[in-house]
This record gives C-alpha cells, sequence and structure tokens, in this order.
C-alpha cells in the first residue's frame, strides 16, 4: 500500500452553535463530543450507488460506537460546525480533491480545521450487451447471444444477475474508493469486521470522536482483491455477508478482468450440442472417439478450432465490451488429444506440470495473435494449471496482449518447500516472456478446505504466515487474486476461513505490515480473555493441519488446546460464541481420531516372503520360478471396489522381498483384449488415466502416502501424496509389462530408499522400513479397466466409497 503524504491544511475554525451541537474551544474539533453530534455528511446530489451507501456506513457505524447519528445531506447546514464530505462533489472540486487517478479502490482522507474528506473513484456498473435476468431467462438471452454474435456459444455470463444486491442497491463491480475511505476511517477508530455478522465485528464504545488530522491517499497494492466465495454472491449472501465483504476492501477489477470467469473459456465454444454435431474435429480424440459428449476435450491442434476461438474472443470484445477474454483449454485436461495432427505434441519429460505446456500455451499465443490484429489494447489470458503449470519451452516471448494466471495453493506450497521452488521459478520464467515492466500476471488460488469429502474438511487450516511470505513476494508483478473461498450457509464454516480471509484482504492493501501485529491485535480483541490460548491454538494448527489427517495424537492436542481456551471465557459471553463457530465445525475430527486410534479394521492382509532376485528375470510375464516360490499369504486376488464381489475381469497379485525391494506380480485377465485400452505409453504422461492402468497406493512406517499408476505399456506415473500431488517424487520404480491373448500383465520392482529418505532426499525413492509384523507398510493396489464410457473398478482392499484414494482402508503388509 502507498500513501502519499501531502502538507496539512491549516486555519482558523470559526464555530456556529445551536442549541443541537455544544459549543468547541478555540482549535479544536470534533465529529462527535460527549455524545453530541459535531458533524454531517454531505455528498454529491444525486449520489452514485457506492456514495450513497458510503455515507449510510458512516452514520450508521458511528450510532453503534456512539449511539450519535450524524445527518446526511447535500447542502451544508449553517450551525454544524463540521463537514464530512464523502465521495466526490462540488465542495471536494472546491478544495482541490478529487479521484483523478484513484484506480482500483483507492482513495484520500484529507482534512482541514472543520472539515474531512474520504473520497476515491466512485462508478455505477452497467452491463453492456445480452443480460441474462435470472435462471429461467436463458432462452431469450441465448436467442439474443446467438443474434448478436451470428455463432452457437455458450452464453458466458450466466452469473452477473448473482452479484447485485437488491437489499443494498450495490454491484460487485460498483467502483466504491469513497467507501473504502470511509471503512479506513472507522477502521482507524478502532472498527474491525473479522467474520460476517455482528458476532464478528469489534465496535469500539465512546462518546467522543475528534476530527482527526490527515492528508494521505491510499493505494492498494493489488488491484485484483476478488475471493469468489461459493453462494455468496451479492444476490444472494444476504445483508450482513455483502456489508462483511465491503467492509473487507475486496474488488473484483472488471476494468482488468472483465465480469465472468477467468478460466477455462475454451468450454464457451465448445459446450452446446449445436457445436458438438457440426465440428467433431474440434474436440479431442480419445481412442478412435471425439470427447464431446457431456465432458467434453478440445483439440488444440484444431486450426478450425483455432478460428472459432479467434471469433469468440472478438465477439467478447465486441458486444460486452469485455477487457480480457480466457482462452484456457477445458478443465480436467490430463490427456492430449490423439489424433495425428498432436502426435508428439506433448512433453512428458518434463513431468506432470510440463507435459502439455507446449501444447497448451501455443494455442493461447496463436489466438492471441490474431485477436491482437484487431483489438490491440484486449487481453487474452490463459492459465498455468495442472498439466501446463510450467512455461512453455518453444515460445520466447508472448503475444504482447497475453496475461498469465498462475494457478497455485499458497496454503500447501506453505508444507512444500520444494514445490514452492517451482513455482517461484515458474512464475519468473513467464515474466520473462511477457512484457517488461507490464503487470500481466496474476494468481488463480483456492482456499478450498472444507468443501465436503475433501481431505481437509472440518480441519483447523491456518496459514497466515504462508499468506503474508506470498503476498510479499508477488507484489510488485501480479497485479492480484481471484481465490475459489468454500463456504457453507451462514457462519457453519466461517470460524476457521475467516482469519484466512481476513489476513489476506489486509495484505492486499499493504503486503509490507506486519502480519505477527495484525495477529496479536486479532487475538486480543477478537477472543478477549482467551487471547493467549487461542494464539497457541491457532500457531498450533498453522504448524500441524497438514498431519492431521493421519495423527490421532495431534487431532487430540488440536482439541485440548482449544478446550483450554473456552475454558478461559464466560459461557454465554461474546468470546465464547466466537470460539464455538471452531469447536463446531472440527468436531467431526473425533470420529476420524477414534479411527485412527483403533487403526485400520477388518482389512486384508498380504505378507511378502523373502525371495532369491536371481530368480526373477524382469519381463512381465510371470513365469519366472520366483513367483512359483510366492506362497499362499503373498497372493491374492481382487473385488469389486464398492460392492467388494468378483469382478467380470479378474486380477490377481503376488507380492515378495528381494534385495532391500519390494516385488509385485500383476495379471489382469480380459475379456476383451482386442480393445485393450492404452492411454500413455511414456512415463509421465498423465493419459495413462484415460486408459486400463493399475495403481499402487503405499503408505511406509514414515510416510503416508505414495501413488504409482501403470499403463499395460509399461508407462508410468509416480506421485507423493503426502499433501497434494507432487509429481516431483520419483519412486525409483523399475517396471515390465506384457500383453497376451487373454490377459496383460506387470512386474514392479520397488527398492526401499530408507529410513531417513524423507529428510535427505523427499523428491527420491520410498522412504521407510522393511515392513515388519511390528512395523507393517500398508497399501492398495487396485485396477481401472476403461472401454468406451463404461469402466470398471477393482481393488485388493475394497474401499466401498467411489476413487481408490483410502488410506484407512489399505491393506496390511509385512515380511518374513
Amino acid at each position: 500500500m502507498r500513501r502519499d503524504e501531502f502538507p496539512c491544511v491549516v486555519g482558523v475554525l470559526l464555530v456556529l452553535a445551536s442549541s443541537e451541537f455544544a459549543h468547541l474551544a478555540f482549535g479544536e474539533a470534533f465529529i462527535v463530543k460527549d455524545g453530541r453530534p459535531q458533524a454531517e455528511i454531505l455528498l454529491a446530489e444525486p449520489p452514485l450507488r457506492a456514495t450513497k451507501l458510503a455515507a449510510a456506513e458512516l452514520q450508521a457505524n458511528v450510532l453503534k460506537m456512539t449511539g450519535v447519528t450524524l445527518p446526511i445531506a447535500s447542502q451544508p447546514s449553517r450551525d454544524v460546525p463540521v463537514r464530512i464530505y464523502v465521495g466526490r462533489s462540488p465542495h471536494t472540486d472546491r478544495l482541490n480533491i478529487t479521484d483523478d487517478g484513484l484506480k482500483h479502490g483507492a482513495f484520500r482522507m484529507a482534512s482541514g480545521e472543520s472539515w474531512l474528506a474520504l473520497v476515491g473513484h466512485d462508478g455505477n456498473f452497467e452491463f453492456r450487451g445480452p443480460y441474462l435476468r435470472g435462471a429461467g431467462d436463458m432462452p431469450r438471452v441465448l436467442e439474443e447471444w446467438d443474434k448478436a454474435s451470428g455463432a452457437k456459444w455458450a452464453y458466458p455470463f450466466t452469473q452477473v444477475w448473482k452479484q447485485h444486491s437488491k437489499d443494498l442497491d450495490i454491484w460487485e463491480q460498483d467502483e466504491r474508493g469513497s467507501l473504502n475511505a470511509v471503512y479506513r476511517f472507522l477502521y482507524d477508530q478502532g472498527m474491525r469486521w473479522y467474520l460476517p455478522h455482528e458476532l464478528g465485528e469489534i465496535v469500539p464504545k465512546k462518546a467522543t470522536i475528534a476530527l482527526p488530522k490527515v492528508n494521505v491517499t491510499v493505494r492498494p497494492d493489488f488491484a485484483l482483491r476478488y475471493p469468489y466465495q461459493y453462494a455468496k454472491r451479492f444476490g444472494g449472501g444476504g445483508r450482513d455477508e455483502v456489508l462483511w465483504q465491503l467492509r473487507s476492501g475486496f474488488n473484483q477489477a472488471p476494468d482488468l478482468i472483465g465480469v465472468g470467469y477467468i478460466a477455462h473459456g475454451t468450454a464457451e465454444v465448445l459446450a452446446r450440442d449445436e457445436m458438438k454435431k457440426a465440428h467433431p474435429d474440434y474436440y479431442a480424440l480419445f481412442s478412435g472417439q471425439r470427447a464431446n459428449a457431456e465432458k467434453f476435450v478440445p483439440c488444440l491442434s484444431s486450426e478450425g478450432l483455432l478460428q472459432e476461438n479467434v471469433r469468440f474472443v472478438r465477439a467478447m470484445f465486441d458486444i460486452f465490451d469485455a477487457p480480457m477474454v480466457s482462452v484456457m483449454p477445458t478443465d480436467g485436461f490430463t490427456a492430449i488429444c490423439q489424433c495425428d495432427l498432436c502426435k508428439d505434441k506433448g512433453t512428458p519429460e518434463r513431468g506432470w506440470q510440463g507435459q502439455f505446456s507446449d501444447y497448451a500455451w501455443d494455442y493461447v499465443n496463436r489466438v492471441a495473435q490474431e485477436a491482437l490484429k484487431t483489438h490491440p489494447q484486449k487481453k487474452i489470458v490463459g492459465m498455468a494449471y495442472t498439466t501446463y503449470l510450467l512455461p512453455p519451452m518453444k515460445i520466447a516471448k508472448f503475444s504482447p496482449n497475453v496475461v498469465v494466471c498462475m494457478a497455485q495453493n499458497r496454503g500447501d506450497l506453505s508444507k512444500n518447500p520444494e514445490m514452492r521452488k517451482v513455482y517461484t521459478d515458474a512464475q519468473k520464467a513467464y515474466l520473462e516472456k511477457l512484457p517488461q515492466g507490464a503487470k500481466q500476471f496474476c494468481i488463480y488460488d483456492y482456499y478450498r478446505y472444507a468443501v465436503p469429502g475433501k481431505p481437509y474438511q472440518f480441519m483447523p487450516v491456518f496459514f497466515p504466515h504462508a499468506i503474508a511470505q506470498d503476498l510479499r513476494h508477488l507484489k510488485g508483478f501480479s497485479f492480484g487474486d481471484y481465490i475459489e473461498v468454500y463456504r457453507e450457509a451462514g457462519l457453519a464454516t466461517v470460524g476457521v476461513t475467516h482469519l484466512n480471509l481476513y489476513v489476506t484482504a489486509r495484505l492486499w492493501w499493504d503486503a509490507d505490515q506486519d502480519v505477527d501485529a495484525l495477529l496479536e491485535e486479532y487475538y486480543t480483541l477478537f477472543y478477549g480473555p482467551a487471547r493467549d490460548e487461542m494464539k497457541t491454538f491457532i500457531g498450533y494448527c498453522e504448524a500441524n493441519w497438514g498431519d492431521l489427517r493421519q495423527s490421532a495424537e495431534k487431532i487430540g492436542q488440536t482439541f485440548d488446546l482449544l478446550r483450554k481456551a473456552q475454558q478461559k471465557v464466560e459461557p454465554d459471553s461474546v468470546h465464547a460464541k466466537r470460539i464455538a463457530l471452531i469447536a463446531d465445525y472440527i468436531q467431526p475430527m473425533k470420529a476420524l481420531q477414534e479411527q485412527l486410534s483403533k487403526g485400520r479394521e477388518n482389512v486384508p492382509k498380504l505378507r511378502a516372503r523373502t525371495l532369491d532376485r536371481k530368480d526373477i528375470r524382469m519381463d512381465g510375464k510371470l513365469d519366472d520360478p520366483f513367483w512359483q516360490g510366492v506362497p499362499g499369504y503373498g497372493s491374492g486376488q481382487f473385488k469389486q471396489l464398492l460392492t467388494g464381489e468378483p469382478p467380470a475381469n479378474k486380477t490377481f497379485i503376488k507380492v515378495a522381498w528381494a534385495d532391500d525391494s519390494l516385488y509385485f506380480g500383476i495379471k489382469c485377465m480380459d475379456r476383451d483384449m482386442k480393445n485393450l485400452n492404452i492411454g500413455a505409453t511414456k512415463n509421465d504422461d498423465s493419459s495413462v488415466w484415460r486408459g486400463d492402468c493399475v495403481e499402487i497406493l503405499l503408505e511406509t512406517q514414515t510416510h503416508s502416502y505414495y501413488q504409482i499408476a501403470i499403463s499395460p505399456s509399461g508407462a508410468m506415473v509416480d506421485a507423493d501424496r503426502k499433501r497434494g500431488i507432487n509429481t516431483l517424487w520419483s519412486s525409483g520404480a523399475e517396471v515390465a509389462a506384457h500383453i497376451a491373448g487373454d490377459h496383460w500383465s506387470l512386474e514392479v520392482r520397488l527398492p526401499l530408499a530408507g529410513d531417513l529418505q524423507g529428510d535427505v532426499d523427499a523428491l527420491n525413492g520410498v522412504a521407510g522400513r522393511r515392513p515388519s509384523e511390528t512395523y507393517p507398510w500398508f497399501l492398495n493396489v487396485c485396477r481401472q479397466r476403461v472401454r468406451g464410457q463404461e469402466m470398471e473398478h477393482s481393488a485388493f482392499s475394497p474401499t466401498g466409497k467411489s476413487g481408490f484414494h483410502h488410506p484407512m482402508k489399505f491393506a496390511e503388509l509385512t515380511t518374513r
């Protein structure tokens, strides 16, 4: 945040008093004194929406603090000592205080002996182009969009109608710098808004508010300050919710990114059935079929699609006056088209995060080059995301109208320094490809830990220091954040979520401020008598939330620390209610703690017999003497993943131990071998999950857990799943595959790197000790079979749930 200081205006105050206003001593000025009003709020006539709300918010919050109502008018009264000018008006123009240059919510605060000006740039949002009025209005607006565009594209602005608060008459896209100035004034008076609802407010009670001596311009460090909160848009979030978002200083930056979604823009071109039928060549080819069904995927080598996309972005510029349009591939872009045009365009040797970088970014860049010819002032945004996170190798400089938006998870990165370096190195490389000095880079982040069914649901995930570290790093070259935030109805999840959002919001304005000082104030104001205990609790959670899924002990410590905080407050106090928001939310962790304490129950067991390595020749056939020596307790058969019943296509497994390595022999019977679906032929190609494959999921004594996916071709993808998906990790596995008439089979050798490997070299090898009766490993070996749109999933240890990744269902593995 930049503050531009100006010399203060000094003069003589002449006080005109009436029976309503107390007399002031010479040289003193007050807004409220001894419980009596000394000021009025003045604004232009007619006021803009945000200016009107700013005046109302100033009035309402001064009333909360003092019990005094300040009048609002457009012309000054003769008998009021102090005038507060909210928003630009003829009054502020005469004082030479304007909103010139105050972009993205910036504001000016200035005062004289009898006045205070709170001024920013305010503007009424007006939507241009066909407008969707509600969910039932789609047929009409689609007809209008088709007529205007001359095409059959999806309507791109389905959410805008949800972004207007009828209660407060304000849009998310309204420019509201003066409102930010009002909130800064109230913040300086001691008001805080930690979460929506009066439970989250800090309101100091005072009888007197002095007229401050101030002359400062405040500019945010980041223009884009937008948490996209599920079901919390201005149109449906409720009055308290909308006010909290406004008071937090958020900003959608519509002049930079527009009013729609900034990701997966190619989906708008491809989504409609008319397009799928007319142009199947626009869609990726997998196993001889075009991916143009409900889940569609683009063929980025299709020249027809490229020209269609160019027409689309030009229509967005012309019809909607969009400043920026996404040309990002559809979500779930984990496999490359198998048509002749796309052959060998992937780069699996760069790993998961770089395997499609040149493929995807070449498409984005070519669309941008065409758009530049007709709309040089407009921007094309591409995402650095999943399989194309890393910068392309074959593009030295992007077209000058390209914006890079990098998808990341700053909470997870705080737990993974190796992966954080990958991201920072990638950012540096992207900046070298963008116009020098231009802010054409932003972040797409995820605060989605409360999503139902996700690994960290019900867990106290706090990462304020990671937020501070990352925003200090990004300041100067990023224009801001677009953050997906999961919240449920009411305050169900906000007890935990609010702190991360509060810290982010404050640091968006001033990334260099002391985050520890910010937190100390928070602990004191929000938790009162329990401030020390809550500081300890939140600090412990910040350090350990990544381990709570696997540690009953740490879950217990979490509850113990929170219980100590609860014991320090009165049961019915506001502080107790605030702590209860967290306590109620994390309560389901007790069930996980109990489950972890019991260990895995009713899971199958495998015992790997120690054999002689010289008896095996790694060819995938499983016909060596080595495998004949595996006893029954080292063998097993797969069952249906959900039901535990025998699958239609059987799978057999054998395990053995030799020379500090775990060996797997896996035989996959198949009734339709002529249509065997091979998704990948090269290592680290995520297309492996597009076809038939086997997955090995492995938890050792020191690490939970590793993942290895193997195609019938023998191509392998390995990842460390301890926190997220770390594809930088290499298992060192040796794989041999064999395809026969009625089955395909694998031989896998997985070497053990040692107990300290996680500390010595976390990116290479399996960390752990040889599994034993006392200290076993846990694993699951699973199979996916794909024929067209049909999938069959089976596993050695059925999970009873969709998906393979349920560690508590892993089978026990020992050796003898």
